[in-house]
């Protein structure tokens, strides 16, 4: 229509002049004509694109506006989980648990120590006394329950969260029992934000890094992040002048307490007699449980060996430590006096240096459980030894003793159980080969290897491992023969271990 329009004007222009005027007027009219209708052709143009644009604009469908969950208080999270801690405690230490989900408590193995059963204080007033179920002394777990009625009907449960999803500096809390004495247990909180992690790939486990404050009666509590999710459980503690703790992650915890549920992951123990007979290595040593309590304080313990060689005899608390005397009222000044008596320095341990007379230990101690050891000096490979005592002696296990052969390309676990324990493996080697041995461990462990009773080689703190205390040594065999390997542990026990021989050249595992 515009064309049509521009056109009659233009002819109606044209047969409005005159003869007069020239050729040139007549040019200039057409040429007016033509701009204006090229730019009446690029406004249609643009009102096109513009009808197109409103058209697919309205068709749209509207934005969506996503709101964040807000993140809860400290007081909301602690509101949340604290219902679901409870105050451990066995008769020389306290510490925490978490219900779990599905009513069993979760801890660490040294807050329940070798003792059978622990009692619980939980949220709502409760005591109740619930059996450990099941230890795991590499990983520092353990598992007791299944919680009684009517706790198991009114205690909430946490679910093992994972800590993937936390970044670091963003929030975390722990919650638990730290430094806790009083009559009626109440869960604190403590806060800071995730430092680091901290992966063991030795050990194939990760621990979080936090700078929230960790106390004693922490270990076995609950770490959280900012909404409330399960991320961790406490338990190493501090290290650092700092105070750092590193938290055992969730994934990692729930990949491990599984086990601890079905047959064969549950603790048992021998049957107690207080006479016992047993054989041990010269390298070795034989250990009993005795369980001491308030109306029977007084303990006495005698050892011999059949053959009559020099035995020495001692006693400890299971985590490797003196025991502390007990006393009468009236009987000892706290004030001013030593509870080690400078008279007798070494009240808990016996060794006389006499062949065919024993040894003999009386002592007064603490309600408590106690480990009695047992050695022999002899060039013997080893020797029977008899033990009485005015306890119940309870034999504890020990089956790393030389009976497992190790070559290259194999690891085996392992837990030294008690401050006297040495565990033995064999390692056959042929003349020149050369391996790598390494233990790992969440403790502190030593190792040597002898052939024939000849130290080849020793090693600890190498660096490894997840506080650089693991033991790694590169060996090349002199002679063909078969290799004992001994392993021990500096610092508290009991605490398990993995040894691991790596053939050539092998890079440690840091």
């Amino acid at each position: 229509v515009r064309s049509v329009f521009l056109f009659s004007m233009a002819v109606a222009l044209l047969a409005g002049c005159t003869a007069e005027q020239d050729t040139a007027d007549r040019d200039l009219l057409l040429e007016q004509a033509a701009v204006v209708e090229s730019l009446q052709q690029q406004v249609a143009e643009l009102e096109g694109r513009i009808t197109t644009t409103i058209t697919s604009t309205s068709m749209a469908p509207p934005p969506t506006t996503t709101t964040a969950e807000p993140v809860p208080e400290a007081a909301e999270v602690f509101a949340a989980a604290s219902p679901s801690l409870v105050f451990i405690e066995v008769p020389d230490g306290t510490g925490s648990g978490i219900v779990l989900a599905d009513g069993w408590v979760l801890t660490n193995a040294h807050v329940v120590g070798r003792y059978p059963e622990a009692r619980l204080f939980t949220s709502v007033g409760e005591i109740v006394d619930v059996p450990v179920h099941a230890r795991d002394w590499l990983y520092d777990l353990a598992l007791l329950g299944p919680l009684p009625e009517p706790a198991l009907g009114t205690l909430p449960g946490l679910e093992l969260s994972s800590s993937g999803g936390i970044r670091t500096g963003e929030a975390v809390y722990l919650v638990g029992f730290p430094g806790e004495v009083e009559t009626e247990p109440e869960a604190a909180m403590t806060a800071g934000i995730l430092n680091r992690r901290r992966r063991q790939p030795c050990l194939d486990v990760t621990f979080l890094q936090v700078d929230a404050l960790i106390a004693g009666g922490q270990s076995g509590g609950a770490l959280l992040d900012e909404r409330g999710n399960l991320i961790g459980i406490s338990g190493l503690g501090g290290f650092s002048d700092g105070n750092f703790g590193l938290v055992f992650a969730a994934e990692d915890v729930a990949r491990f307490v599984d086990p601890l549920y079905y047959p064969g992951g549950g603790t048992s123990e021998a049957f107690g007699q207080k006479r016992q007979e047993a054989t041990t290595a010269y390298y070795d040593t034989v250990a009993f449980l005795v369980t001491v309590t308030e109306a029977a304080p007084n303990l006495s313990v005698r050892a011999s060996a059949s053959s009559g060689v020099d035995v020495w005899l001692g006693i400890d608390t299971p985590d490797g430590y003196p025991p502390f005397p007990s006393y009468a009222e009236g009987e000892f000044d706290y004030l001013f006096g030593s509870p080690y008596s400078e008279e007798d320095p070494d009240a808990f341990y016996a060794d006389a240096n006499l062949e065919g007379d024993g040894e003999a230990l009386e002592v007064r101690v603490l309600p408590g459980r106690y480990v009695v050891s047992v050695g022999y000096w002899s060039l013997a490979d080893r020797e029977s030894v008899e033990v009485e005592s005015s306890h119940l002696l309870v034999p504890l296990e020990d089956p790393e003793n030389g009976s497992r052969t190790l070559r290259p390309g194999d690891t085996e676990s392992g837990v030294i159980g008690h401050l006297y324990d040495t565990d033995r493996f064999r390692i056959e080697l042929a003349a020149g080969d050369q391996v790598r041995i390494q233990v790992d461990s969440l403790g502190d462990p030593v190792m040597s290897l002898y052939l024939d009773d000849n130290l080849v080689a020793s090693n600890d703190n190498a660096g490894t491992g997840l506080y650089g205390a693991g033991a790694s040594m590169t060996v090349v065999a002199p002679v063909s023969g078969t290799y004992d390997l001994d392993i021990a542990m500096f610092g508290d026990v009991p605490v398990g271990y993995l040894v691991a021989v790596l053939a050539g050249e092998a890079e440690a595992c840091r």
